[in-house]
């Protein structure tokens, strides 16, 4: 089973996750396999623009594979999970070629992150953001630097002090979402707002975005180290050592 499934519409790359869930948890093949395609559009010169999507009636992604993330021990699991975070991020920050999200169902944590990489999002009226680490104990430094740069410090409070997912009038008034669309049409309409942007003259959206996106890419290395430090403590507070 392929974990990426790809499809070429006109210069359009579309990026279908394809985990055996339909939730589309993220897993280190995944990971990977977004990396490799955001090399893939980066290079190739006759690809003018990406869309990532869950798949069609699929999640975009339900965050982390709690399956995969519970086989993890060991020293230093905790700065590792949190700097596969930060690639993954960066590698879909570092396309300078236009990217969209096609977001239906669930987004969340780590799914929602990679919605917010992308340069427009379209969801639909069974999108469900959230970010949900504060309630089941985990940091979330990665989380909020993303929203307070994306939406503002004031969305990003109430996204993850919340924890629960935001009503879709307000993920368009913070510009979370740019449009929502019936769940059918969601991957079209994002594979369709790509086309437009591929045609855009290409040298003067590249630099742009390369520069847009710059400040993103220092901010991220810049946290890495307390994201790293606030992951590790909230863990071990759950799961305490046993006093010999």
């Amino acid at each position: 089973m392929t974990i990426l499934q790809t499809e070429t519409r006109g210069r359009v790359l579309v990026a279908r996750f394809n985990h055996p869930n339909p939730h589309n948890p993220m897993n280190l093949a995944l990971e990977n396999a977004i990396r490799s395609i955001c090399q893939e559009v980066e290079d190739d010169s006759a690809i003018g623009a990406l869309v990532l999507t869950g798949g069609r009636q699929r999640s975009f992604c339900a965050g982390g594979d709690q399956k995969e993330l519970a086989e993890l021990s060991g020293y230093g699991w905790a700065d590792s999970a949190i700097e596969r975070v930060i690639d993954l991020y960066s590698a879909i920050l570092r396309v300078t070629k236009p990217s969209v999200a096609a977001v239906d169902g669930y987004a969340i944590g780590t799914g929602l992150g990679i919605v917010l990489c992308c340069d427009w999002r379209v969801g639909s009226a069974g999108t469900k953001l959230l970010m949900r680490e504060l309630k089941q104990g985990s940091a979330c430094v990665i989380g909020a630097y993303m929203m307070e740069t994306f939406v503002g410090r004031a969305a990003m409070s109430d996204i993850i002090y919340r924890c629960e997912a935001m009503p879709l009038s307000w993920a368009l008034d913070h510009r979370l979402l740019h449009e929502i669309v019936d769940s059918p049409h969601c991957e079209e309409k994002a594979i369709a707002r790509a086309q437009i942007l591929s045609e855009y003259p290409e040298v003067s959206f590249r630099r742009t975005k390369q520069k847009v996106n710059q400040s993103v890419l220092a901010g991220l290395e810049r946290i890495a180290g307390d994201a790293k430090d606030a992951y590790a403590a909230g863990i071990a507070s759950l799961h305490p050592v046993p006093k010999q």
